[in-house]
């Protein structure tokens, strides 16, 4: 980066008179400088003279060392950095002028004392207080359009910003509902900052609407024709949106300058512009909050009670990192809303459980990143019940200014979730075969899960219009968390507001191959079974019509279930378990008839089975027979495996799949596939001890149809469990009992 450096007693800069016929290289408009003045430390200024124009062209750096900057003219700041330095006081370090003075980058690296803006200064790019101070005196602005927001770097402690500043938001031509905050203290009135103090300007402020408006001699509420309210405040005691109904307070609630900020929701139609309330009418529009601007620590008291939300407002003129902030007792999750979703936005919940830094979205193609943008609003949850809280750093800030957030573009989705997930996303169908972002849900599989609901399942926040979730225990959930042995469990979709049209549900799945398991998606009320791709992405178009029927919000759901034919009720069980590094697996036969042979087949990566181990029928005609066979070829994680039976006439039949993960797996009992079929029940055990279980399976009505008694070898096993029954369809008990008389319950489904 080029360097200009000023230490002088005084630098005017007046070429007005310098172009001639003669001589037209000179022109009013400085290009580029190179001059190294160093001479007194008195009475320093660079002046701009009126008609005159200086131009940074380029990423060049103009360095002001004990100097004042007097704009009278016009000052182009390209891409340039203008940084004040020194050690003199703000009697010789100044911005002044009768012009504002647009910088791209502004800092000031004093060794001493600080920088006084004495005249309006505009940021479009970085505010940098590296060393010193920056006094502002109400005459700074943080620029933001539709390209570019200004943001405050990092600041280090014993430097500071004091004073008023204008910290601008763009907002494109949208109705469309957004979490804000003003990231300022000792602030303006809602009615100063985000209506314009009640005056219209095109592209500048909004119309802040509700009931029994009375203006700007009132309650600063502006009227509508429905009188609708357009911007609400969060109560974390009541945890509900409740409307506000006078602008003329406060836009941020406190003025010590510590977290003082307040997060609302806010309908943005555009500019003031009173036609702007009445469908469809919209245009771009600023809003303007005006305050202290808010560094240092930040601390936000949150709920106190366990899974209760709070909203937060990003309290810097910076966009900020969710994982560099401090979290007391709460969940390394938050909510925002997308406005670019539907047809007025609608919630994205972001979180990362694993704490590896990378987050899962329920709605992938959300373009919202864990960068949280400045004058931005997001809701937390609670962990526990107890003290909870938020607290942002000065290191908390990024750099990472994500435009898209509050200028919405068509989203893109992105090529992968994963391990183990189905990431659902419900479009709007429209005639043209266009689609709009609706909403979407995401379900996750890993033996880290727990079968029940617990903090790593998400709630579903509600959506203004439609809205599609998962439903567990008759809980609706934006983001599903389960165990992976679990994975051929029914995944049941709630889909709720919606209206009279075309939808489109887009289903991208990764990490479920199942060998011999295929996933369906089950459309009650046409009654198909329609099936889906588990190591890609599905398309499938429905509609709502006429019918009440066709909008039964329980409609939909994914089936698991197998894809090839089991072996006759001659198999009483397969089971497979870890013996030290191995893996045995062992079948049990009764009235084998006919059987000449029986290969292990083995897959490793949940798609192609290999044959491993061939085993003759011992004698003919068998009462009963069992059969073992030890694989020494173990792999971590995963070890699929099943049996290929053959009998005399040549034909092939396989069995049941049984599953041994070895590595880190969550402790307990599951059931898979469920619903069961060919009255096969497969219980995965993980991390049991060795020994003798009993199992017993009632019906509805208690009453126990089946029970035996199993031996386990201890750690990860399957056993393929034959009722030798036809089971009717309905909801079963699978009651294990344990060594320790441990006794433990698992609902079976039979189709």
């Amino acid at each position: 980066m080029k360097h200009l450096y000023f230490s002088a007693r005084e630098f005017i800069l007046s070429f007005s008179n310098f172009t001639s016929s003669k001589n037209r290289f000179f022109s009013p408009v400085l290009v580029l400088l190179f001059f190294v003045l160093e001479s007194s430390l008195n009475a320093q200024e660079i002046t701009i003279y009126p008609r005159s124009n200086m131009v940074l062209n380029g990423s060049v750096s103009l360095v002001i060392n004990n100097a004042a900057f007097k704009n009278n003219g016009t000052f182009a700041a390209g891409n340039s950095t203008v940084n004040f330095s020194g050690h003199n006081d703000t009697s010789v370090s100044y911005l002044s002028g009768s012009n504002s003075t647009t910088f791209n980058n502004l800092s000031v690296s004093k060794s001493a004392y600080g920088v006084a803006l004495k005249s309006a200064a505009i940021v479009n790019n970085i505010l940098a207080v590296n060393a010193g101070n920056l006094y502002t005196d109400s005459n700074l602005t943080l620029h933001s359009d539709a390209s570019l927001t200004a943001r405050v770097d990092v600041i280090p402690s014993g430097s500071h910003i004091f004073g008023k500043a204008n910290v601008e938001r763009y907002i494109p031509a949208r109705r469309a509902w957004r979490l804000m905050t003003a990231p300022v203290t000792n602030s303006n009135t809602i009615f100063k900052s985000w209506q314009h103090n009640g005056v219209y300007t095109a592209g500048k402020g909004t119309l802040v609407t509700g009931t029994n408006p009375t203006g700007a001699a009132g309650n600063g509420l502006d009227y509508s024709t429905q009188n609708t309210v357009s911007m609400k405040e969060f109560d974390y005691n009541t945890q509900q949106f409740v409307k506000v109904l006078n602008t003329k307070v406060a836009i941020s609630s406190g003025i010590n300058g510590s977290a003082d900020n307040t997060g609302y929701f806010v309908f943005v139609r555009g500019d003031r512009d009173p036609a702007n309330t009445v469908v469809p009418n919209m245009n771009n529009t600023t809003l303007n909050s005006i305050g202290a601007i808010q560094t240092g620590t930040q601390t936000f008291t949150a709920s106190p009670v366990i899974n209760n939300y709070t909203l937060i407002g990003n309290p810097y003129a910076s966009p900020v990192d969710f994982n560099n902030v401090t979290r007391t007792n709460l969940i390394k999750r938050f909510y925002v809303w997308d406005p670019s979703l539907n047809v007025v936005g609608g919630y994205v919940m972001l979180d990362d459980l694993n704490n590896d830094g990378i987050f899962v979205k329920n709605v992938p193609a959300s373009l919202q990143t864990k960068d949280i943008q400045s004058s931005q609003a997001f809701l937390v949850q609670t962990n526990a019940n107890g003290p909870a809280s938020i607290t942002f750093n000065e290191t908390s800030k990024s750099g990472n200014n994500n435009n898209l957030v509050f200028r919405p573009a068509t989203p893109n989705t992105p090529a992968g979730f994963g391990t183990g997930a189905i990431m659902t996303t419900l479009n709007l169908l429209n005639t043209d075969k266009s689609t709009i972002l609706a909403d979407g849900v995401i379900a996750e599989f890993d033996n880290i899960y727990s079968a029940g609901i617990d903090m790593d399942d998400a709630v579903k926040f509600t959506n203004t219009n439609e809205n599609i979730s998962i439903v567990r225990n008759n809980v609706s959930l934006a983001a599903e968390r389960r165990p992976a042995s679990d994975i051929n469990d029914t995944v049941f979709f709630k889909l709720a507001t919606t209206t009279r049209r075309n939808y489109q549900f887009v289903f991208e799945v990764t990490g479920l191959e199942q060998p011999g398991i295929k996933g369906f998606l089950e459309d009650s009320y046409l009654g198909t079974s329609t099936i889906i791709s588990l190591t890609g992405k599905s398309t499938i178009n429905f509609s709502i019509n006429a019918d009440v029927a066709s909008a039964a919000t329980n409609r939909f759901r994914i089936v698991f279930k197998p894809a090839v034919s089991v072996l006759p009720v001659t198999l009483s069980s397969v089971k497979a378990y870890q013996k030290n590094k191995n893996i045995a697996v062992e079948w049990k036969v009764e009235n084998e008839l006919n059987m000449v042979k029986y290969d292990v087949e083995k897959s490793t990566d949940g798609t192609v089975f290999h044959p491993v181990n061939t085993t003759v029928v011992t004698g003919t005609n068998n009462a009963y027979n069992t059969y073992n066979w030890l694989d020494a070829n173990a792999v971590q994680g995963n070890n699929f495996y099943r049996i290929k039976s053959y009998d005399i006439n040549g034909a092939i039949k396989y069995s049941s799949i049984v599953k041994v993960a070895i590595g880190k797996s969550a402790d307990g009992f599951s059931i898979y596939p469920n619903p069961v079929t060919d009255n096969v029940i497969n219980l995965l055990m993980n991390n049991q001890q060795a020994g003798n279980y009993r199992i017993k399976l009632t019906n509805a009505n208690g009453q126990i149809i089946f029970a035996k008694s199993i031996i386990s070898n201890g750690g990860n096993s399957t056993e393929a469990i034959n009722t030798g029954t036809k089971l009717s369809a309905g909801i079963y008990q699978l009651e294990i009992i344990g060594q320790d008389n441990k006794h433990d319950l698992r609902k079976v489904v039979v189709e």
